[in-house]
């Protein structure tokens, strides 16, 4: 069936030059039944009886709590596909395949999967115009910080301003205006005949556009060498569900429009320039039997510009636009993403003058496409190209200023005292004859010829902030300079032995954190999972002692800090206890009765959501399946459970779960019916709701180990952990979990956790033991956002390090096998 529909579009993606479209959708839904309806066997839609016995439905997972009965429920089999359109449980509606059903004396509860229109309808189409898309259908509006919406004038949606200013990365700023006005369309055209082997699937037409009147100006200004690519949200429209039917099925569609800004570019060098644009026209894609994907675009536009001050080269593009989405069931459909461009280029003659050229350029570039997981298939088709470019300026042979700018070290940033700096300046225009380093206003060095480095020794030099200038020389006279400020800190890592505390060779330093610059906790036990302790530190982790009672015997391996009341401990037993409660269990008192919380559940990990409530990895050890099990902090109440539908009968290590303000996720997901994926699930509303989805990471599988993650905001984030082959790699997220990067580091055998400061700044752990007695690194530092790793030179060590974590950029602390700990720290 794959073949087939893959087939289809291949012999029609013909891609057309751009034109003109003659006719424009119709401007209000009408759906066109274009053949007798057939609807399968085992498709159940939903009665208003059935619907009345339904008490919930997790919409995470689509489980289904029925109480009482009805002729549909009582007939119900595991295969059967439920169907109903939108209700105040499930807003879009649902089209699901049963594949579990318990019974209890008081109703059903049915778990399902995803299905997909084609199972439910044997034969069927739907075709229809939508022509603009209401304010008065806007069901909400989601807009990113930094943007404001101007209006939405009458019935129409239409218009929006916004202005943004952000530094992207380090070095690079953007900052601009785009005003948009937009009326947005669709036509869609299909038809199935399933009865047919193969079966015979016909997309006969989808359409979308905008029209789109934009102006825009834009500004970048960066420093050094710098690179950047990414994809900003800036406002998403959500709209209102439309219903129509094939035959007696509700079939939902929910429209859907996000603006995005796309930025990516390579800047070698400092520069500082901008243009402005404004465009009116109609842009759109449209896909036909007859003539594949075809582009229409009319525009007409205006601009100006004002001279960059550039420095060696740059290129960057910036685009504004609307994508375009159709959603079945709420999963996504035909989608079409539009987008106005602007792009600017600019680099240095060559032939050794001071000129440099420059081209600014618009137009409108798209993606277009179908995800044919919509119609339970497992392609996507699509296809980028220009609907139309046009040149605004070209500028040649202009002439460069001399100058000369910081390279490194980087304006702003702390630097450890007593290290080596290398101090590196670039110029513009007219080679330096000589170049000055100042430090305070006192000459550090004179460099006479290119490269103009020097490599500064800070020993000696006093804590605190300093001046760093450079000047450059044409002859004897001073031509330009740049001045940046620093500071240099005494920071550094450093053993902390703890064996007077009964810590050796055999204990186990398991967990490790920190609540503030001062006070911070570590719980161990031995490798058999006995003698257990708390650690407790009121001075940064200078000096530790022992405050769990001297008899316990348990060894603990997870810390939770709740409040500055309350600490929250799992030992090896995967028991919960609260510190200073060490003779019960976590748990309340109902009555004269005391309730375990997590009675019959192995814990196995927990993390805080930013709704006070516990949330842990929990296996039921009666079912032998995983939850995410959510307990009040303050009652102790277990909430929620929360099924993990992966099952793999070799998991070994168990999930692992963790918060960044609203967003959770939970990794070292598998499954028996997949072994060339992993899978994670995702919150992005504090743990109400959760989302399965596969780690959508290159050659990741069932093989290989997820160990660690972390993520720095809701978007940034990174997990960590060993390839089968036998070496580290680390995974790296920009969007929330939705697409990953892998970085390899084929010399370490693994990293097993993770913990970034900043977007650029973060450690590694290495937990595994050298048998050769050969000591290596088991600390790792990236200062890049975890593209390269460099190992810590005091971590070398026979024994495994676990865990690491910060507490701000001034305290730090690693903990593993034996007494020695690691510890960083800021000092004068």
């Amino acid at each position: 069936m794959k073949k087939i529909i893959l087939a289809l579009f291949i012999l029609n993606l013909t891609i057309l030059s751009c034109k003109k479209k003659d006719q424009e959708p119709e401007p209000i839904p009408n759906p066109i039944p274009q053949e007798e309806v057939i609807v399968a066997d085992e498709t159940k839609i939903m009665d208003e009886e059935t619907r009345n016995t339904i008490s919930s439905i997790d919409t995470s997972n689509y489980t289904f709590t029925f109480s009482g009965s009805s002729a549909i429920l009582d007939d119900l089999q595991i295969g059967d596909i439920l169907v109903d359109g939108p209700s105040e449980m499930a807003h879009y509606g649902y089209l699901r395949k049963i594949n579990q059903i318990s019974s209890t004396k008081d109703g059903k509860t049915i778990y399902t999967e995803a299905a997909g229109l084609t199972q439910a309808v044997k034969q069927g189409s739907i075709d229809f115009h939508s022509g603009l898309l209401r304010g008065s259908q806007l069901e909400r509006v989601v807009l990113t910080d930094g943007v404001s919406l101007k209006s939405i004038k009458g019935t129409d949606f239409t218009v929006f301003d916004l202005d943004y200013n952000m530094d992207v990365s380090e070095g690079i700023n953007i900052n601009g205006h785009t005003s948009l006005s937009m009326d947005v369309f669709f036509k869609f055209d299909w038809s199935c005949s399933c009865m047919a082997v193969p079966p015979s699937i016909q997309i006969d037409t989808f359409a979308s556009g905008v029209e789109l009147n934009q102006s825009a100006s834009i500004n970048l200004v960066a420093e050094a060498a710098v690179g950047y690519e990414e994809t900003i949200s800036l406002a998403s429209f959500y709209f209102e569900p439309w219903v129509f039917s094939v035959g007696p099925v509700p079939v939902v569609f929910i429209p859907m429009v996000e603006v995005i800004m796309d930025v990516n570019g390579q800047i070698n060098a400092v520069f500082s320039t901008g243009a402005s644009e404004s465009f009116m026209g109609r842009i759109g894609i449209g896909y036909g039997p007859q003539n594949g994907w075809d582009g229409f675009a009319q525009q007409e536009f205006e601009f100006d510009y004002y001279p960059p001050v550039l420095e060696l080269g740059l290129e960057v593009e910036t685009h504004v636009g609307p994508e375009i989405s159709l959603m079945l069931y709420g999963v996504v459909g035909p989608f079409a993403n539009v987008m106005g461009c602007s792009k600017l280029e600019a680099q240095v003659a060559g032939g050794g003058e001071n000129l440099w050229n420059l081209d600014y350029v618009v137009g409108a570039q798209a993606e277009v496409g179908l995800k044919i997981d919509v119609f339970i298939f497992d392609e996507e088709v699509s296809k980028d190209f220009c609907l139309f470019e046009h040149s605004l300026m070209h500028l040649e042979g202009e002439s460069m200023e001399n100058g000369i700018f910081w390279e490194y070290p980087i304006d702003g940033n702390w630097y450890g005292l007593g290290g080596d700096i290398n101090l590196k300046a670039m110029y513009t225009g007219v080679t330096p004859t000589k170049v000055e380093f100042l430090l305070d206003g006192s000459l550090l060095a004179t460099i006479n010829e290119e490269p103009f480095e020097y490599l500064w020794s800070t020993q000696g030099v006093a804590y605190g902030e300093h001046q760093l200038k450079v000047i450059e020389y044409i002859g004897s006279q001073e031509e330009a300079s740049d001045e940046i400020g620093i500071s240099l800190l005494n920071a550094q890592w450093e053993i902390v032995d703890l064996s007077s505390l009964g810590i050796n060779n055999e204990s186990w330093n398991q967990d490790v954190y920190f609540s503030d610059a001062n006070n911070g906790w570590i719980v161990g036990g031995d490798g058999y999972g006995f003698s257990g302790y708390l650690l407790h530190t009121t001075d940064g982790g200078a000096n530790w002692q022992k405050t769990s009672p001297s008899d316990w015997f348990l060894r603990i391996d997870d810390l939770l800090f709740v409040n500055e009341d309350e600490l929250l401990t799992t030992t090896a037993d995967r028991r919960v206890y609260a510190a200073g409660a060490w003779d019960r269990q976590y748990g309340y008192f109902q009555g004269d009765d005391y309730i375990v919380t997590f009675n019959q559940l192995d814990i196995y990990g927990m993390a805080m959501n930013p709704n006070g409530f516990v949330e842990a990895i929990a296996y039921d050890y009666l079912d032998e399946k995983y939850y995410i099990a959510q307990a009040n902090s303050s009652t102790h109440e277990l909430t929620k459970l929360t099924p993990i539908t992966y099952d793999y009968e070799g998991q070994g290590i168990a999930p692992s779960i963790h918060y960044r303000n609203n967003f959770g996720i939970v990794i070292n997901l598998k499954d028996d019916s997949n072994p060339l994926r992993q899978f994670i699930m995702t919150t992005v509303d504090g743990g109400g709701s959760w989302e399965s989805k596969q780690l959508n990471a290159s050659g990741i599988t069932r093989e290989d180990d997820v160990k660690g993650v972390y993520f720095v905001n809701e978007d940034k984030g990174w997990i960590v952990g060993r390839e089968s082959q036998g070496y580290a790699f680390v995974l790296i997220t920009q969007d929330g979990g939705q697409s990953w990067e892998k970085v390899v580091k084929e010399d370490v055998d693994r990293f097993s956790d993770v913990f970034f400061l900043s977007d650029e700044e973060g450690y590694a752990t290495v937990n595994t033991w050298n048998s050769n007695g050969i000591p290596s690194a088991k600390l790792y530092h990236s200062m890049d956002g975890g593209h390269t790793w460099e190992a810590v030179g005091l971590s070398e060590r026979n024994f495994p390090l676990k865990k690491v974590v910060f507490k701000g950029p001034y305290i730090g602390y690693a903990v593993g096998w034996t007494a020695e700990t690691l510890r960083f720290s800021v000092g004068k």
